[in-house]
């Protein structure tokens, strides 16, 4: 949490046409398609990112106050190469300097957990049927869509993989789908040491208190109204969800000045009162953003020297 005086906290088709189709698509996009342009953004106000990031909740706390962090919903951009939940689309994530990333997982009837966002296969993927009556192995010979509709190369990615790849490069928001076990991605989550690297979603008390009795080291996403009213959480524990609600002056104020992060959500319009108000922002155009809103060459400043305090 930041010091208020300076921060501010269709399409039924066969494996095999399918097969085919992808690696007709992956030659096209060797020769016609680019990934999509990473916004202009120059030197004097984009920072490097450290060999290995600060836990999740330091770097907010050294936002300066007008700037917040710019999160890929579902892992990607919308109508780009980039399927949701996908390596593919991590690796472009990191690749262009973007410091967080928010996925779905989900739980197969093997135990393997994997990232994906809907309950079936059908309407993003060449698999049908239920995604929790799916094995790994059945989840191996899908090809999943991008977000244009074209099938890609990609396959499903199990979580754990997917953690292995963006340790120490990005942070991530975690969505638990309601076949995920709390549990087993609690415990991958410690596998891989990236407890301070995370954002747990929760939807409702319930939620939220279950996953805080599970992971008392991890960050906990909850509702404004929760956060206004709770007094269970550590600092830095919790960041309060507003989604579009960034413009809400009264709630904005309400939070900050309790100190409590706050996590919200744009559209693909640039708002210069949303990174005023928000730490994180999530958006479904991360490729239209910058990775961190509202940063320029004087504030910038003022984060890399609070960022280098961190390392002291």
């Amino acid at each position: 949490m930041k010091d208020l005086a300076m921060h501010k906290f269709a399409r039924p088709v066969s494996l095999a046409a399918a097969i085919i189709l992808a690696a007709c698509n992956g030659a096209d996009k060797s020769s016609s398609q680019t990934s999509p342009p990473t916004p202009d953004v120059t030197s004097t106000n984009t920072p490097a990112k450290p060999s290995t990031l600060p836990p999740l909740a330091s770097y907010m706390s050294c936002l300066p106050k007008e700037a917040a962090l710019i999160a890929a919903h579902r892992g990607t951009a919308r109508n780009s190469v980039y399927p949701e939940n996908s390596m593919s689309g991590l690796k472009a994530l990191i690749e262009k300097g973007y410091f967080v990333a928010e996925v779905d997982v989900a739980g197969l009837k093997d135990g393997v957990h994997i990232l994906y966002h809907d309950g079936i296969w059908d309407e993003k993927s060449t698999g049908k049927g239920p995604i929790a009556s799916s094995s790994w192995a059945d989840a191996g010979k899908i090809l999943l869509s991008d977000t244009k509709g074209d099938f890609s190369a990609d396959r499903p990615v199990k979580f754990e993989d997917y953690l292995s790849t963006a340790k120490g490069k990005i942070y991530l928001e975690i969505d638990f789908k309601s076949s995920a076990k709390y549990d087993v991605v609690i415990n991958l989550i410690r596998k891989y040491d990236m407890q301070d690297q995370v954002i747990l979603i929760s939807y409702n008390e319930g939620q939220s208190k279950k996953l805080a009795a599970l992971a008392p080291d991890m960050m906990l996403s909850i509702g404004s109204n929760e956060a206004l009213g709770q007094k269970r959480y550590k600092p830095n524990q919790v960041g309060a969800w507003v989604g579009y609600n960034v413009d809400d002056a009264a709630l904005i104020k309400s939070l900050q000045d309790k100190n409590v992060p706050i996590l919200g959500r744009i559209r693909k319009e640039q708002n210069p009162k949303a990174a005023q108000a928000a730490d994180l922002l999530v958006t479904d155009d991360v490729f239209d953003h910058s990775p961190i809103a509202g940063l320029n060459a004087a504030n910038k400043k003022e984060l890399d020297a609070c960022l280098a305090k961190l390392k002291t």
